[in-house]
Order: C-alpha cells, then sequence, then structure tokens
C-alpha cells in the first residue's frame, strides 16, 4: 500500500480518496491545511490521524510516498516542486500547471529522480476510453467537430452580488479556461489530435477573469469548435461528426454518455459508471507509474499532457488571458 497524504480540502479531494481506496493501492496518510481545525476536522472524516500545517514539514516526512494535491491552481507549480524535490511522487489536479514550460520543467525534474509527476485528468482513465476511438474510427471522414463544457457555478450568486470568488479570481491562475476549458482541449487532442493552428476569443468579467470563451483548432480538412463557460448551462453536449456517424459525448469532462449514431439508430458504447469510481481508475494509473509498470502508458500520458498544455498556452495567449501579475 502506498502512503499519501492530500493538500487540499474541495470536493475532489474527497471524490479522489474515495476512488484511491477503491484502487485497493492507498492508504491516507496525512493531510495537509493552513489551518490546523480545518485540517483536523476533514482529517477526521476520513478517518486520518495526521494533520501538516507547513508543507516543509510534509515535504520532510519520511512516511508518505506520494502527494495528491489540489490546491488553487497557481499553487500546483510550487507545490508539486517542492513535494517532486522532496523525493515524493506528485499526482496534480488539472491544470498541473499554468504554462507547458513549466509542465516540462517540473516532469524533468521527476525523471531525474525516478519519480511519477502525472495530472489527474479523469477522461485519460475512463474505462470506455478506448471504445470511444473504436467508435471514431467508425464515423468515416470528420466534417465537424464541437466540444462542449458549459456547466453554471454554484458560485454564480455571490458573482452576480460583486463577491470574490476564488474561480474567478486571476491571481489564483483561475477563470473558466483553466477549470473547464482545459478538458475541451484534452478531449480534442485526445480524439483528434493537434492541429494545425489554434484561434481564440473569450468573454471577461469586470476583474479581468474569463468567464466563456471559444477556440477554433484547425485541422485541414474540418474545424472543431471548443466552447466552454462557468455562467450558463448546457443541454447539448459534445459531437464529432463524419460522413458515416456522429459520436455523442454528453459529459466530455468525464467522458461519460456516449453514443454512436448511424443511419439514426443511436447506439451507447459503454454503461457509464460514478465518479468515485472514475477516479479509482485514476488513481491504479498512479500506483502502477509508481511500481514501475505500464511506463508506456505513463508516457503517452505525459506526452498528452505536455500538448494539451502548449494548445493550452496558444489559447491563453490568443485570448489575451493573463494571471497574476503577468504582462
Amino acid at each position: 500500500m502506498i502512503r499519501y497524504a492530500t493538500i487540499g480540502r474541495g470536493a475532489i479531494v474527497d471524490q479522489f480518496i474515495a476512488g484511491a481506496a477503491i484502487s485497493g493501492e492507498f492508504v491516507l496518510a496525512a493531510v495537509y491545511s493552513r489551518n490546523e481545525e480545518n485540517g483536523r476536522a476533514f482529517a477526521q472524516k476520513h478517518g486520518c490521524d495526521t494533520v501538516y500545517t507547513d508543507l516543509a514539514a510534509l515535504a520532510a516526512a519520511p512516511d508518505i510516498e506520494a502527494v495528491y494535491i489540489a490546491s488553487p491552481n497557481s499553487c500546483h507549480v510550487p507545490q508539486s516542486e517542492q513535494m517532486l524535490r522532496a523525493g515524493k511522487h506528485v499526482i496534480c489536479e488539472k491544470p498541473i500547471a499554468t504554462s507547458a514550460s513549466d509542465y516540462c520543467r517540473l516532469k524533468a525534474l521527476a525523471d531525474e529522480r525516478g519519480l511519477v509527476y502525472m495530472e489527474a485528468i479523469i477522461p485519460r482513465y475512463v474505462s470506455g476510453r478506448a471504445a470511444i476511438k473504436e467508435a471514431l474510427a467508425s464515423i468515416g471522414n470528420i466534417a465537424s467537430a464541437r466540444i462542449d463544457f458549459a456547466q453554471l457555478t454554484s458560485r454564480y450568486e455571490a458573482l452576480q452580488r460583486g463577491e470574490q470568488v476564488n474561480i474567478f479570481d486571476m491571481s489564483l491562475a483561475a477563470g473558466t479556461l483553466m477549470d473547464l476549458g482545459v478538458y475541451c482541449v484534452y478531449a480534442a487532442v485526445d480524439l483528434l489530435g493537434m492541429p494545425r493552428g489554434i484561434t481564440a476569443i473569450a468573454s471577461y468579467l469586470p476583474n479581468g477573469a474569463d468567464c466563456s470563451g471559444t477556440a477554433l483548432f484547425d485541422y485541414g480538412r474540418f474545424t472543431a469548435a471548443l466552447t466552454y463557460t462557468k455562467v450558463g448551462h448546457s443541454a447539448v453536449g459534445s459531437e464529432i461528426t463524419g460522413d458515416k456517424g456522429t459520436l455523442v459525448i454528453e459529459r466530455i469532462g468525464l467522458y461519460v454518455g456516449a453514443y454512436l449514431v448511424q443511419n439514426g439508430v443511436k447506439t451507447q458504447l459503454f454503461e457509464d459508471e460514478p465518479k468515485e469510481q472514475l477516479m479509482s481508475r485514476e488513481a491504479a494509473a498512479f500506483a502502477a507509474f509508481i511500481r514501475g509498470e505500464n511506463l508506456e502508458e505513463y508516457k503517452s500520458a505525459s506526452d498528452l499532457a505536455w500538448k494539451v498544455h502548449t494548445c493550452m498556452d496558444t489559447i491563453k495567449q490568443a485570448a489575451n488571458i493573463r494571471y497574476g501579475g503577468e504582462k
């Protein structure tokens, strides 16, 4: 069993802990929180006794082998680097970094030290991913693709009242591209490959945060339109259309609700699973990489992460999206 610690206390951390337990590969050994009282409550909820309020102390802990990071986006790179330099394997929530160069730098650091540095991105590890790719091969020549993630934030009313909302705090490298758009980019690159070129625009809140955006990926014979927003909810989902059928994915962030439509017949590709089960596959992959297994898959996942964040850099530049003190 791999002893691991968590950084962050959001709902996604609860789900990862549940998934890691289902995988049977991990034991939760510690949690980190800046506030000891909050950290203690979170740890007790998950049957854990050890709480750190000092990242340096966590990094130095000899009994912790791996760390799951789900802190604000702006913390991902410095916290990942600190843990990697301390000899710990890292799985970090998307976006693993805010630039491809930072990702490459930390991946090189991990490789030098024989450590795993992995982005937590559920669609990569969905059991039905292979079925989606098989269905994609059956729709013939692709004519168009529309990849959408539109989800109304639960903090929308607070946002309308003018309150500070972390998911739109650009000093935290937040905003819609990083929160939802990244899933669209992952799907496009995973299913369609790297585009020839990218153009992008975004809509902004008064504080400079992107609340919605569109990116056009040029594939030569067709264009993929990526759309994402946190101030509205879509009821349509995503689809890739070819001259022999259409692939539909209702929830692109989880690769669930996947259908093949041909000659008017709609065929479900696989049974959907609860999110904790999906995250258990992600955790199991992390454990296998730590053991030195499935290294070709690790290489492939790392290559995909680099390609995705290269595209994210281009979108960010084209749409004039800036984080913190960036110029």
